[in-house]
Order: structure tokens, then C-alpha cells, then sequence
């Protein structure tokens, strides 16, 4: 296939509006994939000074009100076709992510969008208030993605983000304080009906919906005739998601109308672009950017640079 269809016209590399920020550029890493972004910048590989070379954002570790210890070990196991995982959060915490986090980000450069995760409307507000009082005068960092659908924490689940009322009390709770800055609700694919979702979180603010979180996965170790992970289930991602997460994008995109940041199973330029082909305005590299850090960077390079 070429990557240089005739339906292609978008430097994935340019500026582009969302809501009423200018993002960088196209293609993001996903949350909890690229750490919080400070790590990695003095790695090198044949045409790359650095793995954040092109990318338009880092979307950073998702980050709850007070720090994480996360879930007990093994919290990711690989499958042949992608990735368990049962991380639990583990997180510095807001006061540290705004006290060391943000800054060092600001000072090397970095685009960021936080990700941030929380058990009710209220401290969504509350997160997105103190983010705003402290990094309202940051150039790079961008937005908010709110995580309402990680599959893996004990209290609030994904049960806490299959709910259109809630999703909506949420991202209205955080739009308030964020007028300068991008919101996006990054959905959960556990539902028989995303695009109400998505309708649910425009509606209430979002500038658009990352989609699709991971989907629930179990796997089970035949030593021991028990689930890998200590707490059964686990957020599957990577290349067996992708012709999912692409179905939910369509459905989004076809139903409810709502710009769609494409998250799920991209490893390579050619994903990306089904992505954008359905109509996604941006793209998240995940599980492939965990694999190589200059994933992200390559796909951004391919597309900006066709054949």
C-alpha cells in the first residue's frame, strides 16, 4: 500500500486546532506508554536524535489525586498478538506531577497533554483546577485527557466509565477551569454503544474523545491452572486490537459526529493512516511505543515523508 493515497492530504507533522489549542502535530503516544515524558531524550537510533522527533504530543502516565503504589506483580504480560496489563495506576500523584513533572517537561520541550484519572466529577474538577493554577502559564503543555475507563483499579473500574451521565458529569466538572486548554474523554470499548458515549462527553465539553482504551482480557498460566494476573483480568492492547478499535472509531465518527483521537493496536505508518482514512483527526502509538521507543517518531516520519 502506498502511503501516499489520494484521500492523503495532511502533513501529520502540522499544526492543527483542537478546540481552542494548536497541537503540535498528529501522532501521540499513548497514556502510560512513553512514562511521563522525561525519560528517553538522550537515546539515538540510525535517523533519529531523539524518539520525540515529530511527535505532536506525549500523552503522560495517568495521574490520580494522591500517589500509587499500583497492582501486586506481574502486572504486564505479553501475548502473542499484544499485551495484557494490570498496572493499576501506579503514579506519582498530583502535588508531584505538578511540583516536579510539569516543569521539567516545559523546560525540555516537550508537548504533553495530562492524562488524569479520579473516582467522582468532583475531583476531576478539583485535578484540572490545580493543574490550570499551576501550568497555566506553560507553552507546551497542551490539554487534558481524562481516563474514565481504565479496566484494572479496584474502586471505579470500567463500570466507571460506561455510564453517559457520569462521563458527562465528569468532563464538565473538568471543562470549567480548562478554557485555554484541549479536554479529551478517552473511552472505554466495553460498551455495546460508544458513540452515546461520545455524544455524552461533546455535549458536555470535551473538544473530542480518545478511543479506545483497552479492551477486558484474561489469560491463564497452565502451570498453575490460574489467571496470569494476581487480579484475573487485565486492559489487552496492541496489534489483535486494531480492526476493534478501528470499528469503534467508525462508530463514533459515523454516529455521534465527534472529533476522535484513534488509539489501538498502531505499530506501523499503514495503521495510522485506517485511522485518519475514518476520519480520526490524531492518533495514539501505545503498546508498539512500549515495544520501541522510536515508534511513534517512525510513523510521524513515514507519513510525513510518503514511500
Amino acid at each position: 500500500m502506498s502511503l501516499n493515497p489520494q484521500w492523503w492530504s495532511v502533513d501529520p507533522l502540522e499544526p492543527f486546532r483542537l478546540g481552542s489549542r494548536l497541537i503540535p502535530g498528529r501522532v501521540w503516544t499513548a497514556s502510560g506508554c512513553f512514562a511521563y515524558g522525561l525519560t528517553g531524550h538522550d537515546m539515538t537510533a540510525p535517523g533519529f536524535d531523539s524518539p520525540f522527533i515529530g511527535l505532536g504530543a506525549v500523552v503522560t502516565k495517568t495521574v490520580t489525586p494522591g500517589p500509587r503504589q499500583g497492582n501486586p506483580m506481574p502486572r504486564l504480560v505479553e501475548t502473542p498478538c499484544g499485551a495484557l496489563n494490570s498496572i493499576g495506576l501506579e503514579n506519582v500523584g498530583l502535588e508531584a506531577f505538578l511540583r516536579d513533572v510539569m516543569p521539567a517537561l516545559e523546560t525540555r520541550g516537550v508537548p504533553f497533554i495530562a492524562s488524569i484519572a479520579a473516582t467522582c466529577p468532583e475531583q476531576f474538577g478539583e485535578m484540572a483546577q490545580a493543574l490550570q493554577q499551576t501550568g497555566g502559564g506553560l507553552r507546551h503543555w497542551h490539554g487534558v485527557e481524562l481516563n474514565l475507563s481504565c479496566p484494572n483499579v479496584a474502586e471505579g473500574g470500567h463500570d466507571f466509565g460506561k455510564n453517559p451521565d457520569t462521563i458527562a458529569a465528569c468532563v464538565a466538572a473538568a471543562r470549567g477551569p480548562l478554557s485555554d486548554r484541549a479536554l479529551l474523554a478517552k473511552l472505554t470499548p466495553n460498551v455495546g454503544d460508544i458513540a452515546a458515549l461520545a455524544r455524552s462527553a461533546a455535549e458536555a465539553g470535551a473538544d473530542a474523545v480518545s478511543a479506545v482504551n483497552t479492551f477486558v482480557g484474561l489469560d491463564v498460566d497452565l502451570a498453575t491452572g490460574r489467571p496470569i494476573l494476581p487480579r484475573r483480568f487485565g486492559g489487552y492492547s496492541g496489534p489483535a486490537i486494531l480492526p476493534l478499535a478501528l470499528a469503534k472509531v467508525d462508530e463514533i465518527v459515523q454516529k455521534a459526529g465527534v472529533p476522535v483521537v484513534g488509539v489501538g493496536g498502531i505499530a506501523t505508518a499503514e495503521d495510522a493512516l485506517k485511522f485518519f482514512a475514518l476520519g480520526a483527526v490524531a492518533v495514539q502509538v501505545g503498546t508498539a511505543q512500549m515495544r520501541d521507543p522510536f515508534a511513534a517518531a517512525g510513523i510521524a516520519r513515514r507519513l510525513h515523508h510518503p514511500g
